[in-house]
């Protein structure tokens, strides 16, 4: 990913709440039409123009191609208010982060995200790089952060243990029926019938009760063998083409 500054020149006087307010809402749009990485993009006044300093999965991630409707009407409204048509400047590498997948024709999809990943939640199985948003359907795209938000939350409060509300959270990421699971199995469908590939869920696994009966698993879908003889991409060790599933052997056991 890469680490982008848009520069908003004041063409008139304006009041710095309008200017703030048109600038984020266009931030906002970017960021449901996964243009720009991450929830929070401070607006910098300087002098006599706003820097905004945000992560974009590639380096033409704000072209005018990938704009939605949605998008071109919050330049609109910047425009009515006021402010010129941004200055786009690439700073550099975001070196912590994975680059987007160039894969043209992906053999398969995978729904995987962490409570650490902001990145597109939608992955190549091929080369188990995230695929901006903007080159999946437009009718997901929103659904997909709000899928990520809420998957990333169950994920924080199992890494942090809280004991009552833990079983909860672990059956949200684990269980394929679970209401998480179910709305990512809506989003994977809609992908699927639209881009016309297979599109896998990550079902998280932790606990069992040995290496031995963890080996043993069976899909939790159709209740056949669907153990890999080898890892793929060093993290799933199950994978089901019926039920378009993918685990991993519990970390308790690894």
């Amino acid at each position: 990913m890469y680490v982008c500054q848009l520069s908003f020149n004041c063409a008139v006087d304006i009041e710095i709440s309008e200017a703030q307010t048109v600038i984020s809402a266009l931030l906002d749009e970017y960021r449901y039409n996964g243009q720009i990485i991450g929830r929070e993009f401070p607006v910098i006044l300087v002098d006599d123009h706003f820097d905004v300093i945000f992560v974009c999965p590639e380096q033409d991630s704000v072209a005018v191609k990938y704009n939605t409707d949605n998008v071109t009407g919050a330049f609109e409204a910047i425009a009515k208010c006021g402010l010129a048509l941004p200055q786009f400047k690439v700073l550099g590498l975001e070196s912590q982060s994975d680059f987007a997948d160039l894969c043209k024709v992906p053999s398969a999809l995978v729904l995987y995200s962490t409570f650490v990943q902001s990145c597109s939640p939608v992955r190549c199985m091929d080369h188990f790089l995230p695929i901006p948003l903007y080159k999946l359907p437009e009718s997901i795209r929103y659904d997909l952060i709000k899928w990520q938000e809420s998957q990333a939350a169950c994920d924080q409060l199992q890494m942090n243990e809280l004991a009552e509300i833990e079983p909860f959270v672990v059956e949200q990421l684990s269980q394929p029926d679970s209401e998480l699971m179910q709305n990512g199995l809506d989003i994977c469908q809609q992908i699927s019938d639209e881009l016309k590939v297979p599109v896998y869920r990550y079902l998280y696994r932790v606990g069992g009760e040995s290496l031995a009966l963890e080996q043993q698993r069976l899909c939790p879908g159709c209740s056949e063998p669907w153990a890999l003889a080898e890892s793929l991409h060093q993290l799933f060790d199950f994978k089901c083409d019926s039920c378009l599933l993918l685990s991993n052997i519990s970390w308790d056991w690894q």
